[in-house]
Formats: C-alpha cells, structure tokens, sequence
C-alpha cells in the first residue's frame, strides 16, 4: 500500500529540498497578497465611486511628490499621489484599518474639515465610474481644462491621462 511519495532519505536532500521549495514559494505568495490587495482596492472604487465631493488638499514633499487626500461619507480616505513627470496613483485606505467605524459619534470628516488650512484647490474632480473590465475612470478639471484618468482600480495606478471637453457626458 505504497502511494509512491518517499521523504528524503539522506541529509543533503534535507538541506537542498526543502529551503529550495521555500524560496520557490516566495514568489507565488507575494501575488497572492497582492491580488488580496488588489481585490480589496477594487471593493473599494466600487463603495466609494460617488466620493467626488470632498477636493483635494496636496502637500509636496522634498522628493517632489505631491501627497493629497479625499475623506468620503464613508469614513474611507482616497489618497493621491503625483509624482515627478506627473506620474500618478490613488490608493485607498478603509476606515476599518483604524479599527473605527463611520457613526454618529466618530466622524472623519468632521475632524478633518476642522482641521483643513483654507487652501485655493488646482483639482476638482468632476466624476467618476468603473466599468466591467476593472478600470476607473476619472474625470477632473485643472485650470479650466479637462482630463479624464484611467486607473487600473487594483493598483491605483493612473495608466492614462488624456484631455477631453470638460461639456462631454461623463461615462
């Protein structure tokens, strides 16, 4: 009743097979945490997809990237991040990963309002929508013009920016 698997018998298939078969695995478990992440990500474009009222405050760092977040209804915060050569990404942060929830008595948005410097906004943010094959796409207005961002929802990752008329339909 043999079922044909052996364990190593000698001290080097020890040695060799084992953290050989560890490092191999390495590589499959860190997409598997990033696909977790991504789907995560994806949720929560899909809850927060009508977050486009709050507009973004940027503070830029001595790397030249501008850091700026959006606090929605929801408690979520939308972080965005422009980079030199205006590279771009977004990245969401759920109120569950401070271990608050979005009630009556504890309110992100009404803390952050309080605490907001009255700054002049260069973006608005015109709206927003997903579709089917996982993008998101963004419609904001800069200095009169506008641009509509394809983000892959998973990453964040702005992969595209292309101006269009700010009259247009969004979707």
């Amino acid at each position: 009743m043999s079922s044909g698997f052996q364990w190593p018998s000698k001290w080097w298939q020890w040695l060799l097979v084992y953290p050989g078969l560890a490092v191999a695995l390495i590589p499959i478990a860190n997409e598997y945490l990033k696909s977790s992440d991504g789907d995560k990500q994806v949720a929560l474009w899909t809850k927060n997809i009508s977050c486009i009222e709050t507009p973004f405050a940027g503070v830029l760092n001595e790397f030249n990237v501008q850091t700026s977040a959006t606090i929605c209804k929801s408690g979520d915060v939308l972080v965005r991040f422009i980079g030199p050569g205006d590279k771009r990404a977004y990245r969401w942060v759920a109120v569950e990963l401070f271990g608050l929830r979005s009630s009556g008595t504890f309110s992100l948005i009404g803390n952050a309002m309080a605490q907001a410097p009255a700054a002049r906004q260069l973006e608005e943010t015109v709206c927003q929508w997903t579709r089917p094959d996982g993008w998101v796409i963004r419609r904001v207005k800069v200095q009169g013009s506008c641009f509509n961002e394809h983000i892959w929802a998973a990453t964040g990752e702005v992969r595209r920016r292309q101006q269009v008329d700010c009259q247009a339909p969004c979707r």
